[in-house]
């Protein structure tokens, strides 16, 4: 393993910005590569856990010999952030993963994404690990965009429950996912749950889920079982079930859940009183696919999305 200085910036108040990534080199030069990219928030933490425990696999769980194609892992980029659990770059509150490709005569942010975007350029396969963005608790899962460079059959050797393949709007032209495609890179964009708290069962998903591509890619020789056949679904795919009344949220059921048209999935408690307000039922059959996670909910918030059956 190779650690490599990506960025530097120094700072008048406060230890400098370095941006460090690992390497670690294939033995086979034929053998296609991978870069992984982790924390690109201030609170996606469950992506920097990701990152970091790819590292720790990568050193001590495979042999040498085994790694065939080379492998970068940049764990976290926007330490600032992380340090007082800001989302955005503290300095003007601007999102990093709208800045790409950069441009290194623009602004800091943009800066750091051509640094960024040049250190990354060239692999077979890019990874973003994503944190989600609304507040919802979710599976993890495949985020592509409809570019017209997405590889819907690489996403499937991940073997998550879902690959989302969503509509590409002009916003999304400026993330690290569509530009890397855009470069000639087969990228793909993990969706982590937006909670900060870890779960082991998510991170432990997430990291079966990159060694199996890694395996099924003939990026490394580490024997994984098969997980599940992805179901591609986009937004025509998924209802959304809002709440009644504003009060105490109480779900009945969990992301990855098969319900049934008409069953209570969640209910609403009066606050002061104590009793049930609104029960929430599901509105069609299907999987939930995420629910909102905090326990106070306002009227006609998003309260669950279920992935259609039929």
């Amino acid at each position: 393993m190779k650690k490599i200085e990506i960025l530097r910036i120094e700072s008048l108040s406060r230890a400098p910005l370095v941006i460090e990534g690992f390497l670690f080199e294939g033995s086979d030069k034929n053998a296609p590569s991978l870069a992984i990219v982790g924390a690109m928030d201030g609170d996606a933490i469950l992506p920097l856990y990701c990152a970091a425990g790819i590292v720790e696999f990568l050193r001590h769980t495979v042999a040498k010999d085994k790694i065939k194609g080379n492998i970068l892992v940049i764990p976290s980029i926007n330490h600032y952030a992380l340090n007082i659990s800001e989302r955005f770059w503290p300095l003007d509150k601007t999102d990093l993963n709208m800045m790409f490709p950069g441009y290194d005569g623009g602004e800091t942010t943009q800066r750091i994404a051509a640094k960024i975007f040049t250190a990354i350029q060239g692999y077979t396969y890019g990874i973003n690990l994503e944190r989600r963005r609304d507040p919802s608790n979710c599976l993890p899962h495949i985020k592509l965009f409809k570019s017209g460079y997405e590889d819907i059959k690489g996403a499937k050797k991940f073997g998550f429950k879902v690959i989302h393949h969503s509509e590409l709007t002009s916003i999304d032209t400026v993330t690290l996912q569509y530009n890397w495609q855009l470069w000639g890179t087969k990228a793909y964009s993990i969706v982590c749950p937006v909670d900060n708290l870890l779960d082991s069962n998510d991170s432990t998903q997430i990291h079966q889920a990159m060694v199996r591509f890694m395996n099924k890619s003939g990026i490394i020789e580490y024997d994984m079982f098969n997980a599940y056949e992805s179901n591609v679904i986009n937004r025509n795919n998924i209802r959304v079930v809002k709440a009644k009344k504003s009060g105490i949220f109480l779900p009945k059921e969990r992301v990855g859940n098969y319900v049934t048209k008409g069953q209570i999935i969640g209910v609403i408690i009066h606050s002061l009183r104590g009793e049930i307000i609104n029960e929430i039922k599901a509105s069609c059959d299907g999987m939930i696919t995420c629910y909102f996670k905090n326990s106070l909910i306002l009227e006609n918030a998003v309260a669950f999305r279920i992935a259609k059956i039929r």
